[in-house]
């Protein structure tokens, strides 16, 4: 009703949408401090004013107000800062997961320091040439035989230090994988609430802010996209590098309509050998990375705290399959996390019982059995994302396997081109005392920096050592020793070393007569480096790798702080402000107490004063 009453209740709704308002600003105040936290406004609108036009209303002066409402509580952000936060975020994720395990390469090589590969390089080649001046010393053939062992050590142990260090990044990635379907998953049920809260017509301010900081920090662990669907509910896919969303357009992590189909990850924890193909006669022993069947084991969604929750697949790869399946580790599953093919179908496998996967509605999908390699396609889906940590951790085992393929390379040369000299055999067959020897008992051309050793027999007896030219050399003919620490100075051509070289493959045409020696020796290369430079030249890299990642990472800081800074000015509590609204609202509010005091007053006239 109009007048008094109609008066009284104007003011009763302007104390309400005041200490509306100063809930708010209380809520703000009390959540400065919180993480992801958005400041929130409560924003007032007029309500329908009495006098609307019609026939039982009289003319008047015009429409009266009926006072204030709250219309809405909205948090404050601003999207597009959002977005740029996690494209950096992205970014910086994946050089933090490269640098955290390239400085850790630099520090197992060692360099320089005066334990490391390049000081005992120079030691063993400045041994033989003190053996070459005092041929007839055992001391001096001792001191050649225990500096070759240092350096074979230390090479073991470097080798032996990476391969442990690729397995504990697997190890990372394993965990990141099970963090990752957390998030998923707590994203999947915040998303499902905030939608459930706009269905009741109100705003769910702090879950969504729940779910943006979930998602900031998904950010960190690979390159996402998200779609903006009705009811504030989000589609979350990633980015794979295979051809950004477009390549998982299908493969959703996070969907707004609880019956769509979602997916996850699984983690791949061994890839066994189990038999080259075609078959060999006899069989051949099939090592790991060579084309053939293996036995490829994964956890569902990445938690291997149980062996319920190992699947196990036979399959063929092909050498690069097996090198991308190694290097990645992570699969494409569904949302019970049985691994997918490119399709989406589940694969076939057997758990830990020899139970055969459930197939399930998605269908069946054939496992590639033993056909030629070249013939058969990688039929499991690869997830390879375009950013974040777990790009760097799988990018750094590509750099692991690099470099211990360039220390195989050296260790290799180091062998094949000392061997020869003191052997005058370019032939490793008709070497009958190698002075390098793979020590787990293979051929020559299976060393690795991981095997390599000197051979027993001569650490046994140095006298054992060929120091001069000839089967029976003088007593202090010390040529080939000389024509080995010259060595250190030839240019090999190391870096097209590989696993399948051989002794004669590398010397060929370079292995000639020195006639001021009279012994058999290594030429230079013009296309090779040195052994010492060889090897600088590895730990150089490791070294601008792992500073370019730093670079990277210091840059990425910078600027991802410089749009926290730009989103904490529109999104953040300032206590000042709320201090200010608090005021107003304060005084709003004991403002409209007064006229209710007012009416109160005028009320009492009116009912009790005109009684005569």
């Amino acid at each position: 009703m109009s007048g008094l009453f109609g008066t009284f209740n104007i003011a009763k709704r302007g104390m309400e949408a005041q200490q509306t308002a100063i809930n708010v600003t209380a809520h703000n105040i009390s959540n400065a401090k919180t993480d992801g936290y958005s400041r929130q406004r409560a924003t007032m609108e007029t309500t329908r004013p009495a006098g609307m036009p019609s026939m039982n209303n009289a003319m008047g002066p015009g429409q009266l107000g009926t006072g204030v409402q709250i219309s809405s509580i909205t948090r404050i952000r601003d999207t597009f800062l959002d977005y740029q936060v996690r494209v950096e975020n992205g970014t910086k994720g994946w050089y933090e997961g490269r640098e955290s395990f390239l400085r850790e390469i630099e520090g197992i090589m060692n360099e320089p320091s005066d334990t490391g590969v390049s000081t005992l390089l120079g030691k063993t080649f400045d041994s033989w040439s003190e053996l070459s001046k005092h041929a007839e010393s055992s001391n001096a053939r001792t001191v050649v035989a225990q500096q070759s062992k240092a350096l074979t050590d230390e090479l073991n142990n470097t080798y032996n230090q990476l391969i442990k260090l690729k397995g504990g990044s697997q190890d990372v990635v394993g965990q990141t994988v099970v963090d990752i379907n957390s998030m998923l998953n707590q994203l999947n049920d915040l998303n499902q609430q905030v939608i459930s809260v706009k269905v009741g017509g109100n705003e769910p301010n702090d879950l969504m802010d729940k779910r943006d900081l979930l998602v900031d920090k998904l950010s960190l662990k690979f390159g996402i996209n998200i779609d903006k669907k009705s009811l504030a509910g989000e589609d979350l896919k990633p980015l794979d590098n295979v051809g950004g969303a477009d390549a998982t357009k299908d493969l959703y992590l996070v969907k707004s309509n609880p019956s769509d189909q979602v997916s996850r990850f699984s983690y791949v924890k061994s890839i066994v050998p189990k038999g080259i193909v075609p078959p060999t006669e006899p069989p051949a022993v099939q090592k790991p990375g060579e084309a053939g069947i293996y036995e490829v084991s994964y956890y569902k969604n990445g938690d291997t705290s149980t062996e319920k929750n190992k699947v196990i697949m036979t399959m063929t790869l092909s050498s690069s399959d097996y090198k991308s399946l190694d290097q990645g580790r992570v699969l494409w599953a569904d949302k019970e996390g049985y691994a997918i093919d490119v399709s989406g179908n589940r694969i076939e496998g057997k758990d830990s019982n020899n139970v055969k996967v459930p197939l399930g509605k998605t269908g069946k999908t054939t496992v590639a059995t033993e056909t030629t390699p070249t013939d058969t396609k990688i039929n499991i889906k690869l997830f390879q994302p375009k950013s974040g940590e777990l790009k760097g951790y799988m990018s750094v085992q590509e750099e692991i396997d690099k470099y211990v393929g360039e220390l195989n390379g050296l260790a290799k040369s180091i062998a094949f081109s000392i061997n020869a000299v003191h052997s005058g055999e370019s032939d490793a067959t008709k070497d009958a005392l190698k002075f390098f020897i793979n020590k787990d008992s293979g051929k020559e051309e299976e060393i690795t920096a991981g095997n390599i050793s000197v051979s027993k027999d001569i650490l046994d007896d140095v006298m054992k050592i060929r120091v001069g030219k000839g089967d029976t050399p003088g007593a202090t003919d010390g040529d080939r020793a000389l024509a080995i620490s010259s060595l250190k100075d030839v240019r090999l051509e190391i870096q097209n070393i590989d696993s399948k070289t051989t002794r004669d493959m590398f010397l060929k045409d370079k292995f000639t007569l020195d006639t001021t020696l009279g012994v058999e020796t290594v030429n230079s290369n013009l296309n090779g480096m040195t052994i010492g430079s060889y090897f600088k030249d590895t730990v150089n890299r490791v070294a601008i790798e792992n500073q370019g990642a730093k670079t990277i990472v210091k840059n990425q800081g910078t600027l991802i702080a410089s749009l926290e800074k730009s989103r904490t000015s529109i999104s953040g509590v300032s206590l000042d402000e709320e201090m200010v609204n608090m005021i107003q609202y304060q005084h709003a509010y004991q403002a409209n107490a007064k006229i209710i005091s007012t009416v109160d007053q005028l009320l009492d006239v009116v009912i009790n004063g005109l009684k005569r």
